[in-house]
């Protein structure tokens, strides 16, 4: 309840629709995680500051402020209140540095046979659609130094997805129709390769992605498995993905 009131003490005054919400967690007074991470997660789909606050401030390490919203996710996916996602392929549009192009492509080309390539971390929550139409109309013309990316989350027939990192907020979204899979801080992924699309006069890289969760499951069992040497350092890639 204490932590509802300081979200509502700094967005209420902002925010009709993340006030309304904020007031009904209020009024129900010591309401159970399994209801209140619907709600947290419902806040988090509004367009607002609220959501861009957070994820900055995640991205530079300013975690104190949002751990206990971070934490409602977390359980609210352990008490099956948030659904995982059944899909195979997940998307995600945006823009990333050139630089940042070729230092995925220069990882990639040093990958060692039988070990993973790069891995990300991710430092804030992430958006993904399960509609790669929606994920696209992320992908904006920025300047020249900046390339269109579109990425390309998949995971294998029953591998993947296993642990608590993401909720399918379809039916909780403020917008149904983004069809919305949201992975939360610390998720895990592996680029799996790069691929530069070029369309008339439009040049879109996809990226292919995979989650994690299994192959840290392995690590977890098996401490003599041993992780690529090259990593991504904490970069303008780190941050956007």
């Amino acid at each position: 309840e204490e932590y509802t009131k300081l979200l509502y003490n700094i967005y209420s005054k902002e925010n009709s629709i993340i006030k309304n919400l904020l007031e009904q967690i209020l009024i129900m007074k010591n309401i159970p995680m399994e209801i209140l991470c619907k709600y947290y997660a419902r806040i988090y789909t509004v367009e607002s500051r609220f959501y861009k606050d957070i994820n900055k401030d995640l991205r530079m390490s300013n975690k104190d402020k949002y751990l206990p919203y971070v934490k409602a996710f977390y359980e609210g996916v352990k008490l099956r209140a948030l659904p995982l996602s059944d899909v195979n392929k997940l998307y995600r549009g945006g823009n990333l540095t050139n630089s940042e192009i070729d230092k995925i492509k220069i990882y990639l080309n040093n990958k060692k046979e039988g070990l993973p390539g790069s891995i990300v971390f991710s430092k804030s929550f992430l958006s993904f659609s399960k509609v790669e139409k929606v994920a696209k109309k992320y992908i904006r013309n920025v300047n020249k130094n900046f390339s269109k990316v579109l990425f390309i989350l998949e995971k294998k027939d029953n591998e993947g997805y296993n642990l608590a990192t993401h909720g399918d907020l379809e039916k909780i979204s403020y917008f149904p129709s983004e069809k919305e899979v949201l992975f939360f801080p610390f998720s895990s992924f592996e680029i799996k390769d790069i691929k530069e699309i070029n369309k008339g006069n439009e040049k879109i890289y996809e990226i292919n992605l995979l989650y994690l969760d299994k192959y840290l499951k392995d690590i977890e069992n098996n401490k003599n498995i041993v992780m690529n040497e090259s990593k991504i350092p904490d970069t303008e890639f780190k941050n956007q993905l």
